[in-house]
């Protein structure tokens, strides 16, 4: 296997953009948080917010991946400026840094290894990570340089800061990893170098359970090793794909040699009896993967560990309920080649970014929307078999080389979801007129709130509310409030007003007589947009012209509230026109979505796990009336409020709120299932089982 190489590409425009985008983003999403504790002290906030940025932008100049603790060194000399009498706060600024690279756990993992992938680093120490917690560390020194006066007050303003930081930290780093995945920066596996504690802020050495960043399948396979009590034996060393010893590996006595040998082509016999069973392999996915039991192999061995190890994961893999049976078959296909990887190669079960492990993960991915009933037939399934096939054979080869099977599926997944996306269209394009009327609704009530409150005339009064209401909203929801029809037509409208006011002296008498004919013709071209025939018009120009005269006169109008009652012809219910912020099913031209509102107010409220996840996602959620569905987020509004969801095995699909769909991911209900692996979610299941979870 090939061992996994860094680009070398020269930093370019695009790079250096993208690294200055992630920098924004981290910066800004901290003094977020920081900001709400500080609030009495802007000036905090902002000294936070540029330690971060310089610290960050110091920590890229000065990188080497040849110079051990070069970066460790100026992250050091920065703390520098405290005084001696602050060993106290240093000590708590190091646990606080611990508790955040804890509580960020795989998430700090991902995205650092994503931004190495961006920067071209082979390999980074411990604690000099440019999105690292140190970096927030110094941050904290400089606000509390700024907001402290004291020990006392600083210790407690860490206190408080600290809280909001282990719930929002995890947070950050999935999006800055989902925007670095977006613009096509690979994870790639971290080499890094735990450093000495030369007094910066914190350094602390790996975490070492899954939940606190370890790969699930690591933690499957020192479960299974714990059960089986077994200790590796010292000869014990990774194989070649032909059988020898890996380069740079102890040497292997020979009886072990024999053993591992006899052991592939064991595996191998079987392999070659299972597709002869069955060569569509249509039922490799009900075949129980062997066990080390199954091939005499003693207990405890690292081989015995790593093939009982998959067997669990491939279980738990066949076990969910999400993948098709043909899907489930193109992955069994794959069980005996893969174990064989995993023998001569552990890097399968501790590397999320394996090339083995990456080729399931995408086969899964590929896979994620379709229902479990989906037939063999169907043109993804039948796709993903052939790739199946394709990495099979590749799998049996020397050297493994998986480049071409792992390309394919990325452009698999690619060309699904750009065709998802633009199938999509129409039902975005409903989503956008529905939110585009509701919101000239909104515009206009609240300018026709505004109206009515200075008006004392009663006939103006409902010609504004029944006919003068829909012109306000045709303009609304073709160009905005700032557009030129809108403003004419509030001109329009306050004219009206004023026109039928009692007039007070010969220059207000002047200007109406000036302005009668033009305000007529401006009434009548705003009607004409919304279709009111002269027929439905002419009682009340006609009843306008009374009231001008009278005003010319000064004479007042009768004065007189809006009244109770509706008016002759007037439309009841005119606002309930499916613009509301209820539960609706809109419907065009035979497509239907159905439309999830908000509570009232809820709209703009913007939580912090709305920014962990985008168009171009894949969600497991659920509908109040239906069982879980899978979707693809395929748009959301500027606002970033509302979103779509679809999927071409639907008949419909599905707007809601962005609050609604966070509510369900912070219950559980709903995930972000795109950045779930296959192999890593079963060995997560299969751990879980393990342990009696």
């Amino acid at each position: 296997m090939p061992p996994y190489a860094p680009p070398t590409n020269r930093p370019g425009e695009r790079q250096l953009a993208l690294t200055r985008a992630s920098r924004e983003i981290f910066q800004r999403r901290l003094g977020d948080v920081v900001r709400t504790c500080v609030a009495h002290s802007p000036a905090a906030a902002a000294a936070f917010e540029r330690e971060v940025g310089e610290a960050h932008d110091q920590l890229l100049s000065t990188h080497s991946d040849d110079d051990f603790g070069q970066a460790s060194e100026l992250t050091a000399s920065r703390l520098t400026l405290m005084g001696d009498d602050d060993l106290e706060l240093d000590i708590r600024m190091r646990s606080l840094g611990s508790h955040l690279r804890e509580a960020a756990g795989r998430a700090l993992s991902r995205c650092q290894s994503r931004y190495l992938t961006l920067l071209g680093w082979s390999t980074i120490n411990e604690g000099d990570e440019p999105l690292g917690p140190e970096v927030i560390c110094l941050g904290l020194w400089a606000l509390c340089r700024e907001a402290a006066r004291g020990l006392e007050e600083a210790l407690t303003l860490l206190d408080r800061i600290e809280q909001r930081l282990l719930r929002e930290l995890p947070l950050i780093y999935s999006e800055i990893d989902a925007f670095l995945a977006s613009q096509g920066i690979e994870s790639a596996p971290t080499q890094r170098r735990q450093q000495a504690d030369a007094g910066t802020a914190t350094a602390q050495p790996p975490p070492s359970t899954a939940s606190h960043g370890q790969s699930s399948s690591s933690a499957l396979q020192d479960a299974v090793r714990q059960q089986t009590a077994g200790t590796p034996p010292a000869s014990s060393a990774p194989l070649a794909g032909d059988g020898s010893p890996q380069a740079g590996t102890p040497t292997l006595d020979t009886a072990a040699l024999v053993m591992l040998n006899h052991l592939l082509a064991r595996l191998t016999a079987l392999e070659a009896r299972t597709l002869a069973t069955d060569t569509q392999a249509t039922n490799a996915a009900s075949t129980s993967a062997p066990r080390s039991q199954d091939l005499d192999l003693p207990p405890g061995r690292p081989e015995a560990i790593a093939i009982d190890t998959m067997a669990l994961i491939f279980e738990a893999m066949f076990e969910s309920d999400e993948l098709p049976d043909a899907i489930r078959a193109a992955l069994g296909s794959l069980q005996i080649p893969l174990l064989r990887v995993a023998i001569v190669d552990p890097a399968l079960l501790s590397s999320e970014a394996h090339p083995a492990r990456l080729l399931l993960n995408r086969i899964g991915h590929a896979a994620l929307g379709l229902p479990r009933s989906t037939p063999s037939e169907h043109p993804l399934c039948q796709r993903l078999c052939r790739l199946a096939a394709t990495a099979r054979t590749a799998l049996g080869r020397q050297p493994v080389d998986l480049d071409a099977p792992l390309a394919d599926l990325a452009a698999v997944i690619d060309d699904r979801e750009r065709t998802i996306r633009l199938a999509a269209e129409p039902y975005v394009q409903m989503v956008r007129t529905h939110e585009s009327q509701r919101y000239a609704n909104q515009l206009a009530t609240t300018w026709l709130r505004t109206s009515l409150a200075r008006t004392r005339s009663a006939e103006i009064a409902a010609f504004l509310e029944t006919h003068w209401l829909q012109v306000m909203i045709s303009a609304g929801a073709g160009e905005g409030p700032h557009g030129e029809r809108w403003q004419q037509h509030s001109r329009t409208a306050d004219d009206l007003i004023w026109s039928v006011l009692p007039k007070q002296g010969p220059e207000e008498r002047k200007r109406l007589a000036g302005m009668a004919s033009s305000l007529l013709k401006r009434i009548a071209e705003g009607l004409d947009e919304i279709g009111l025939t002269p027929a439905e018009r002419k009682p009340f120009l006609d009843r306008l012209f009374d009231l001008q005269t009278a005003a010319l006169r000064n004479q007042p109008a009768a004065a007189a509230a809006v009244p109770d009652a509706q008016p002759a012809g007037r439309p009841a219910n005119r606002h309930t026109d499916g613009t509301g912020d209820g539960a609706q099913l809109l419907e065009s031209d035979g497509r239907q979505v159905r439309y999830l509102g908000s509570p009232a107010g809820e709209r703009t409220v913007q939580t912090a796990a709305a920014t962990g996840w985008q168009v171009g996602e894949w969600l497991r959620f659920s509908l109040p009336d239906a069982g879980p569905l899978c979707g693809l987020c395929c748009w959301q509004d500027p606002a970033g409020a509302t979103v779509v969801l679809f999927n071409p095995d639907w008949s419909w699909a599905v707007a809601a709120h962005r609050s609604l769909v966070d509510r369900q991911i912070a219950t559980g209900e709903a995930r972000i299932v795109s950045r779930i692996g296959l192999f890593d979610a079963a060995a997560e299941r299969a751990l879980r089982r393990l342990s009696g979870g």
